[in-house]
């Protein structure tokens, strides 16, 4: 049966996803990542040199490996780093050229659709993706959005803005994103309550780990967890009281993201109290399962 290959190309992190259509279903095969933190190099405005070659050299390894792999086509997105980036446009030329493949620049809310699609199971559902640059909320009652908005608030993006190194950061955090979701999500806010919520993302996977206490090798492996908000909001304030180092000991948080996590934490809880969700579904299905999805026709 014929494989399609996906590479999202992310602020935090660049991705490979190869999969195949069962029946009505997204089979996937196989998932890769290379961590870049595309975001971090979006400098006064304009990607720098540094970041382009280290995001577009991972571009050109994952492309191999999906070929390598026996995919019958390769697809690639840029979401928010490229997306802001005033030299977005010189970057995917370069990445076009080492995957030999059309990299296409989705918008906020084409994000936010195709993260529904890879995660929502039907029925009443509100969907939370945090990203390194970006978070997206969609709205859907089974396969019809209601409502998609891509906000300026991601984990990479807030960290620099204010680094969580204490208590009050994480607090002074949590009030500017609940600031930004009831200022920038108004019409989101105003729908009718979604019947079950889901998160995407490597907050997402992150929490689930730490709850479970294992390292998080394959982020298949917190599918379908659940996580409340009182959960959450305890996670936040003790990582924020951490030390760096301490962080990097904690079960289940990979190392690279000791700085990050604290912020997506923070944009989670905020989101969570904004949109009154109880109970989060943790789903390492996203952007990239939708995006496939669309093109087998299952979606």
């Amino acid at each position: 049966m014929e494989r399609l290959a996906c590479i999202g190309i992310g602020s935090n992190a660049i991705r490979l996803l190869i999969a195949r259509r069962e029946g009505e279903r997204l089979c996937a095969l196989r998932r890769e990542r290379r961590g870049t933190r595309l975001f971090a190099g979006l400098v006064n405005g304009a990607l720098t040199q540094q970041s382009i070659q280290s995001s577009v050299e991972a571009v050109g390894e994952l492309a191999a490996l999906a070929r390598a792999d026996g995919a019958r086509e390769l697809f690639i997105f840029a979401t928010s780093a490229v997306r802001d980036a005033a030299n977005g446009e010189e970057f995917t030329a370069l990445a076009e050229d080492v995957s030999g493949a059309r990299v296409e620049i989705v918008t906020g809310e084409e994000e936010a659709v195709l993260s529904y699609l890879g995660a929502s199971e039907g029925g009443s559902c509100g969907v939370i993706d945090i990203g390194g640059g970006s978070t997206e909320f969609t709205l859907g009652e089974g396969a019809r959005i209601l409502g998609a908005k891509s906000l300026q608030m991601g984990a990479v993006r807030m960290t620099a803005e204010l680094p969580i190194l204490s208590e009050e950061d994480y607090v002074q955090t949590l009030e500017r994103c609940g600031r930004i979701i009831r200022r920038d999500a108004k019409e989101l806010l105003a729908m009718s309550p979604r019947a079950q919520w889901v998160g995407v993302g490597g907050t997402m996977t992150t929490l689930g780990a730490m709850q479970r206490g294992i390292p998080l090798f394959d982020a298949e492996t917190c599918e379908g967890m659940t996580i409340t908000l009182e959960e959450v909001a305890r996670w936040g304030m003790t990582l924020a009281g951490m030390t760096m180092e301490r962080r990097r000991h904690v079960a289940g948080l990979m190392p690279h993201r000791a700085d990050i996590i604290p912020s997506g934490v923070a944009i989670l809880e905020a989101a969570m109290r904004c949109f009154d969700v109880e109970v989060l579904r943790l789903s390492a299905h996203g952007n990239m399962d939708g995006y496939l999805k669309r093109r087998f026709g299952l979606a």
